[in-house]
Formats: structure tokens, C-alpha cells, sequence
């Protein structure tokens, strides 16, 4: 019992420890975690506001472009003209828009046809038919797309890479006379996303609101257009701040992106930041983490161990004290409870004896009484259980009365109390059992007592028995009551002949 309750003690000292260390792990993964989370904190800031600042910076650049095609626009208004091709005054104002707008790779206008008519680089301007171009063929067939953002091309008369831009020119009645258009110089959109340099790491790009890109960071020849999926986010984008999402819109690994659609112009920038390049650092510093995880592991296992050692010495002592106190204490128990059988079993049969019985029996006559459910008593003797003793000696009766309680087994429930009252007298009390179902009983039991057999010396003793019954009434109010009408029974079944049942009702016998 000592060794049990050190045991215990260990095994709380152990968990304690264990606890303990958890604590301390889990202290140290939340500090590990948040170092993670901040970081990724600092990517989304990076993302939001680089997203913001280089979406404000083109439409910064864009409203300038917008104001040079607006002006020439309200010109042609005001002269209420179609474009000619020997217009000395156009070419001059294209040419003055052109010097003022220095992103501008070229400015022209076409008729509507899409012939071009003038030009800021030549006078008179070369007769090119561009009414392919998709900026062209745009603003002829929908007159209210106000400034449009052409696909990136290279320029049929520079030979260089532009963004076109392109505006309807009307009269002021509405008459479609022409198209305003000019090149953007792709290294001008391409500076908003270079100048001034972002963070090592982060992807730019800006791309029209159907997903094609003009402009991209780490720069390229070719940017490459944005997935399905972005152009979708970008639907949903009516905020005026940037949108942050926990995922890479362009990248396929993890990391953080934020997205920023403008509301004047059909374009959005999406910002990109890989996890890798953001936890660099966390990364960097994570081996420090582990180390003084395991070191404070290590210390706390010390400490644990030097003052387990010191209580150990004197819980062992502790626990060998109360392990005497229990062996004695279940050595008393054991004693009580064996008094306690001697003193409610009879010794020769192992039966309830007189004392158990009448307990019991008063028990279940309360019981019964007060719920108003059946209850019978039977009291059995051994018929001429003298002249077994006299015959064969009193060995020889004792192993009658041995056989005789064991023989109801077959026959009584769990629930019936079958007890030894005294001499070879004995007493079923039968709960829950009428008068008709107790005479069934008391016929098994004849049965069994007839059929049962007595070894003893060699020979075969046979015996039966005589019964008197008595079922529960109203007046019965205690249990000697009921004892002594099933004795008045038994003693009228001696009467009359023995190895019989008899009740006290007025029909007294059954064999």
C-alpha cells in the first residue's frame, strides 16, 4: 500500500512536471506565433498601402492624359468640324498638347473611319488605317466609354511599345466626327511601379478591369494577364481603400495580397507578397526560438527532479505509516464483517438464520403492507427427523439438514429469503407471490425434498417434509403474525399424514 500511495504521489509529481512544461512550451509557441502573425501584420500593411499609393499615382497620371484628349475633345467641339488632313491649327494643337504631356509617345486623330488625319509627330500626318486597333474599334462602336485604356501595342510609326488611350470626338450635337488618341509610354506606367523601389520581394501589377496587364513588378517584356480569379475580386471591389486577403492573388505559393480597384478608371493594381520573403526573418530567428525552448525544458526537467527527490524521501515514510494504518484498518473490517456473517448465518446449512430471517421478513412485510403487493410465508420441517438421528446418528441428521437447504435452489428465486429457524425447522418468505402461485411453489418443494438424497456411511438417506402456508392479510400487522398462522398450517399437515402442504385457508391440503 506504501509502494501504491509513493506511486500516486510520483505519478502527480509527474504530471505536475509535465503540466508545467506544457506551460512553458505553450507560453513559448504563443510568442513564436505572434512574432509569425506580425510579420504577416507587416506584409498586409505593405501590400494595403503599396496597393493604394501606386493605384493614386496612376490615376494621377491618367487624369493628365485624360485632361490632353479633353482638351483637344472640346477644340473639335467648338469648331463643330470633321478632322481634315491639311488642318494646320490641329496639327498645332496636337503638337502642344503632346510637348505638355511628356508620357505621351504620340497624339492623333483619326476621322471615323479610322484613318488617321492628324498627327503631333508630322504634318501633314500619314494616311495609316488603324481602325483594328482595339482602342479604335472601341470608341466607334460604343460612344460612352468616355477615356479609354487601350491594350499594350507596339506603335505602327515609332516602333516602340505604348499603352493607347483614345476618346470620342462629337459636335455639339452629338455627331460622331472622329477619335482623339495617344500613346502612353509603357516605361512611364511601368515607373509607377518601379520609383521609388518597394520592399525586396513584392509583386506589383496593374491591370485593366477585364484582367489584361499594363504594368508589372518584378518588370518584364510581356506582364502576364491576371487569373480569372482576380478579375473576380475585382468585380466585388467598391471600396476606396485597398482590399487585404490572406492568400496570393498572382502567386501560386502562400503569402498575403492586397487588391485596389479605382472608381474613376476601368483599371486595378494587385499587390503580391510570398510568405517566404515576409517570414524571412521569423524563419531566421525560429532556430533561437527552439533553443530556448529546449534549454528552459531542460532546466525546468532539473528543477522538477531535485525537488521531487527531496518530497519523495518524505512521502515514503508518509506512505508507509498509512499502509500499517490500512492493514490494520482491513483487519478490523475484515473481523466485523465476518462477526457480522456469524452472527445472521447458520453454521451447519449456511443459510439465513432466525435473526436474518425476521429482519428481512419484517422488512418485506412493511414493504408489501404499504404497497399493497402479495407476500406468502412457508414454514418446512423435516418429517421424523428424530429417528434419522436415532438410527444413524446425529453426523447423520447434520448432513440431512446440509441436504435440506440446499435442495430449494432449483426451485426459489433470488428474490426469496430461505432461512434455517431453528432444529430442522426452516422458513421461505416468498415476495411479490399470492396464495395460489406459493401452493405452486410449496409443491416443487415437496418435490425436491422427495427427490433429494442423503450420503452418509454408505448409505442413502431419503426424507421429506411437511409445510404450512400463510399468505399476507389486512390484519396482519407484523410478521409474527404470519408465522404463526403458516406454524398453525404446518402442524395441521403432521396431522394429517405428513409430506404435505397445507394452508390456512379452509382447504388444507395439496400434494
Amino acid at each position: 500500500m506504501a509502494v501504491g500511495l509513493l506511486r500516486s504521489n510520483t505519478v502527480r509529481w509527474l504530471l505536475g512536471g509535465a503540466a508545467l512544461l506544457l506551460l512553458a512550451d505553450l507560453l513559448l509557441m504563443s510568442v513564436v506565433l505572434s512574432d509569425r502573425e506580425q510579420a504577416l501584420n507587416r506584409g498586409r500593411e505593405t501590400a494595403r498601402t503599396s496597393a493604394s499609393i501606386t493605384l493614386r499615382r496612376a490615376e494621377g497620371l491618367l487624369d493628365s492624359l485624360d485632361r490632353a484628349l479633353s482638351g483637344v475633345a472640346e477644340v473639335m467641339t467648338a469648331r463643330d468640324l470633321p478632322p481634315a488632313r491639311d488642318d494646320l491649327y490641329i496639327h498645332r494643337l496636337l503638337v502642344r498638347r503632346h510637348a505638355i504631356t511628356p508620357a505621351l509617345s504620340w497624339l492623333l486623330i483619326t476621322d471615323t473611319d479610322g484613318l488617321t488625319v492628324a498627327s503631333s509627330r508630322s504634318f501633314p500626318a500619314p494616311p495609316l488605317q488603324i481602325s483594328d486597333r482595339e482602342y479604335i474599334r472601341a470608341q466607334r462602336e460604343d460612344w460612352s466609354l468616355g477615356m479609354y485604356i487601350g491594350l499594350p501595342v507596339v506603335s505602327r510609326g515609332i516602333g516602340t511599345p505604348v499603352v493607347p488611350i483614345s476618346r470620342r470626338l462629337e459636335t455639339d450635337g452629338g455627331r460622331f466626327i472622329g477619335i482623339v488618341a495617344a500613346g502612353l509610354r509603357s516605361e512611364f506606367l511601368q515607373s509607377l511601379v518601379d520609383d521609388p523601389g518597394p520592399p525586396e520581394g513584392l509583386v506589383i501589377g496593374i491591370f485593366r478591369s477585364d484582367g489584361h496587364a499594363l504594368a508589372c513588378l518584378p518588370s518584364r517584356s510581356a506582364c502576364p494577364d491576371a487569373p480569372l480569379g482576380v478579375i473576380d475580386h475585382a468585380d466585388d471591389e467598391q471600396a476606396d481603400s485597398a482590399r487585404v486577403l490572406n492568400t496570393r492573388l498572382i502567386g501560386s505559393d502562400a503569402g498575403v495580397s492586397a487588391l485596389h480597384a479605382s472608381q474613376r478608371y476601368e483599371f486595378f493594381v494587385v499587390t503580391d507578397y510570398p510568405a517566404e520573403v515576409l517570414l524571412a526573418t521569423w524563419r531566421h530567428n525560429l532556430p533561437a526560438f527552439l533553443a530556448l525552448g529546449l534549454g528552459g525544458n531542460l532546466a525546468l526537467i532539473a528543477i522538477g527532479l531535485y525537488a521531487w527527490r527531496q518530497v519523495t524521501h518524505r512521502q515514503r515514510a508518509m506512505a508507509e505509516l498509512a499502509h500499517s494504518n490500512l492493514v490494520l484498518e482491513d483487519r478490523v473490517r475484515e473481523r466485523t464483517e465476518a462477526l457480522a456473517r456469524m452472527a445472521n448465518t447458520d453454521v451447519l446449512t449456511g443459510l439465513p438464520n432466525r435473526r436474518l430471517f425476521m429482519s428481512e421478513g419484517t422488512r418485506l412485510l412493511a414493504l408489501a403492507r404499504r404497497h399493497h403487493h402479495p407476500l406468502s410465508l412457508m414454514i418446512l420441517d423435516a418429517d421424523h427427523f428424530k429417528l434419522i438421528n436415532d438410527r444413524h446418528g446425529h453426523a447423520a441428521g447434520d448432513a440431512a439438514l446440509r441436504t435440506l437447504g440446499a435442495a430449494p435452489s432449483d426451485v426459489l428465486r433470488s428474490s426469496d429469503i430461505f432461512a434455517r429457524l431453528g432444529g430442522e425447522e426452516f422458513a421461505v418468505l416468498l415476495p411479490e407471490t399470492g396464495h395460489e402461485g406459493a401452493l405452486e411453489v410449496g409443491e416443487r418443494l415437496l418435490d425436491a425434498f422427495r427427490n433429494s438424497v442423503t450420503e452418509h456411511g454408505g448409505e442413502h438417506l431419503h426424507f421429506t417434509v411437511s409445510i404450512g402456508l400463510a399468505e399476507l392479510v389486512p390484519g396482519d400487522t407484523d410478521l409474527e403474525a404470519l408465522l404463526h398462522r403458516a406454524d398453525t398450517a404446518l402442524y395441521r399437515a403432521k396431522q394429517e399424514g405428513r409430506d404435505r402442504l397445507v394452508s390456512d385457508r379452509l382447504t388444507n391440503s395439496s400434494e
